[in-house]
């Protein structure tokens, strides 16, 4: 065919006109779907849908086109062009017309492929798009009184858990962006480390009553200030003054909300002015470090706001918060159910506080009721899928319900959400380790140092690392410096520890008594303190009522988790101890028949089994805790174990770790 003929049958058969209609329907189609499809809700995927979709069916609308006719008889197959049309010179028109269709279709063709292109650059590690994305520094505090600081820290807090309601913006977590308090930093700095493109800072100065606040929106790229604002108001309207900033922010990014998302903006809570002083000091207790002391504190402020005005769903939420905390430190089941109770009472209140359903989700972890926590956590996402804690909580669900991938996976979301969050990338190191990938967790336990350096956190972590190495004196002095910065039970244990496995006793003694007193419901101090009291000359005598404590309080956490293996391997341990041997059998079966594959449910059957003298069960044990990773260097030194070294079996073992050890190096 003559180009000629091929062009007078492209227009005949009206595959110009096609052409032309899809290219521009499609078109604006997709700005249709580009508008409409955020505001009901649905994900930036299915407009990508809708592109590729009109793309795939531009041919098959030219291929229709050249084979059939639309008649008023209905669609027929089109016939031959006539060789007398065929004939007929094309007209520079008709060739105009050609080009202005062919050039129509290659614009939007390539605006089509820059926009498929824009969509596949707007992804970033971790798969989060690069929406409007804020961090909120803590507002800095310009009042005389130093102890005003809570107003600044609470006000940012709130706005950015407003703005972490909104699903149409990303906002890093508070403990990322509040790390940065009190350093001297370039806001652009801040804004590259926490991967936003936006920062709001400010300040606040309270006096008699009053607080003038000032707010400023800074563009990452530039440091320039989008908006900047200053405002004057009675102590008691802080509550609609965050909501107020929160808008502005919203405006000024010029976020498209959703009706969901604007129900969140336009809360309209009145709360007494008192109360919500009370919790935002309760609050300013609960982002200090979490020992008892300080929970006990926000526990009071907390209950002070709930007794001003109990219908603020905020109140109860932070004592939710803190009841958890003081859980997680003495174990006492009172506060297991009143933080129940309170966590419950904040959701009837506010069926949309994320923080709550992850602290929901927490305690039906603790309780084993895996199928609840997971529920709670996912719902908590829905809200906003942006919570590293929400994640944490889903990762430790995982993994205690030995569902190990889905658990890395999770804690791996968490750090690509929250880079600069020390807790995500501790409880990562922390599952490594118990896992038995011990090499792969130092590293993350390094970051967490580097995250925190000077904290006595970031102190422990450093200390577990050389402590995992079998340097037990240096992680002594870490220990003892994680101590001195911040007293509690875990950082007296850890130090106590390290003097248990260089076979100082006595000291060890004295520094787990103090532990005990920080949290005399923990029934693992008791038992370390068994331990350590059955090494001393005529102790054995002092390490009973230690350990019958220790089996008192084991007994007590099973109340709340009757699936918890390592309580379970702890009071069979403990049992071991004072020569219970019928119950200490039953619950170190229990405890390996529920984690088989948890190598320190597997070490501490060892020493259980050592302890009753059962030394074919022991061997066993031990060497499917070395197999799983547990460290060959820490169970050498276990006094515990003494009475295995003489076996062939021990001996044999230890060849072969220090065969290990030697290829290792090679």
């Amino acid at each position: 065919m003559k180009l000629n003929q091929f062009i007078t049958e492209l227009r005949t058969r009206g595959v110009y006109r096609v052409a032309a209609i899809y290219s521009a329907g499609a078109w604006a189609l997709l700005q249709v779907a580009d508008l409409m499809f955020p505001i009901i809700g649905l994900p930036d995927w299915s407009i990508t849908v809708v592109l590729l979709t009109a793309a795939l069916g531009f041919p098959v609308a030219i291929i229709a086109s050249w084979l059939f006719d639309l008649t008023p008889q209905g669609i027929v197959e089109t016939g031959p062009v006539v060789d007398s049309v065929s004939r007929k010179p094309t007209s520079i028109g008709h060739i105009i017309q050609l080009t202005l269709i062919v050039l129509l279709t290659f614009l939007v063709g390539y605006l089509y492929i820059e926009r498929l292109s824009d969509m596949g650059e707007t992804t970033r590690p971790g798969g989060q798009s690069q929406r409007p994305s804020i961090a909120v520094v803590p507002f800095v505090n310009m009042s005389d009184l130093q102890r005003m600081e809570y107003l600044g820290d609470g006000l940012a807090e709130e706005i950015l858990n407003l703005l972490a309601k909104l699903n149409e913006l990303d906002v890093a977590a508070r403990t990322s962006s509040f790390y940065f308090k009190n350093k001297n930093m370039d806001i652009r700095s801040i804004g590259e480390q926490l991967n936003v493109s936006h920062v709001l800072e400010g300040s606040v100065r309270h006096d008699q009553g009053r607080v003038r606040v000032t707010a400023q929106l800074i563009d990452v790229s530039n440091g320039y200030h989008l908006w900047s604002e200053t405002y004057d108001r009675e102590l008691g309207s802080m509550l609609a003054l965050q909501d107020e900033i929160a808008g502005k922010v919203v405006t000024i990014l010029q976020v498209l909300l959703s009706e969901e998302s604007r129900a969140a903006l336009d809360r309209s809570i009145d709360v007494d002015p008192v109360s919500y002083d009370y919790y935002l000091q309760g609050r300013a207790y609960l982002r200090k470090p979490k020992g008892a002391a300080n929970l006990e504190i926000a526990k009071n402020l907390f209950n002070k706001a709930i007794a001003t005005d109990a219908d603020f769903a905020d109140n109860h939420a932070g004592l939710c918060d803190t009841l958890l905390g003081l859980y997680s430190i003495d174990m006492d089941v009172a506060n297991f159910h009143d933080a129940e109770t309170a966590c419950q009472r904040a959701l009837s209140l506010d069926r949309r506080a994320t923080s709550v359903y992850v602290a929901l989700g927490n305690l039906y972890r603790t309780s084993g009721q895996y199928e609840k926590a997971i529920e709670e956590f996912k719902i908590a996402l829905s809200l906003t899928n942006v919570s590293a804690d929400a994640y944490l909580g889903l990762a430790g669900t995982y993994k205690e319900n030995n569902q190990l991938t889905l658990a890395e996976q999770a804690y791996h979301t968490a750090i690509e959400l929250q880079p600069n969050y020390w807790l995500a990338s501790m409880s990562l190191g922390n599952f490594l380790f118990e896992t038995g990938r011990i090499q792969e967790a130092t590293p993350h336990y390094l970051r967490m140092t580097e995250l925190m350096p000077d904290s006595a956190i970031a102190l422990n972590n450093l200390a577990v690392t050389l402590f995992l190495s079998g340097d037990f004196a240096q992680a002594k002095s870490y220990w003892q410096q994680s101590l001195e910065l911040a007293p509690s039970a875990v950082a007296y244990a850890n130090v106590a520890t390290s003097l248990y496995f260089m076979e100082q006793y006595a000291e060890a003694v004295e520094l787990y008594h103090k532990a005990v007193e920080f949290a005399p419901d923990d029934g693992e101090l008791w038992g370390n303190l068994g331990d350590a009291y059955s090494q001393l000359p005529d102790g054995a005598e002092l390490a009973v009522p230690m350990y019958n404590n220790a089996i008192k309080l084991a007994e007590k956490r099973l109340q709340i988790n009757s699936s918890d293996a390592d309580t379970l391997i702890l009071l069979g341990l403990y049992q071991a101890s004072i020569g219970q041997q019928a119950a200490a059998l039953k619950n170190v079966d229990r405890a390996l028949t529920l984690a088989p594959g948890n190598m320190t449910v597997n070490y501490g059957a060892a020493t259980a089994m050592a302890r009753l003298n059962n030394w074919a069960r022991s061997m066993d044990a031990l060497e499917r805790a070395i197999e799983l990773g547990y460290p060959w260097h820490l169970a050498s030194a276990d006094i515990s174990l003494k009475e295995l070294r003489n076996l062939p079996r021990y001996e044999a073992l230890a060849a072969q770790q220090q065969s290990f050890k030697l290829r290792k190096h090679e």
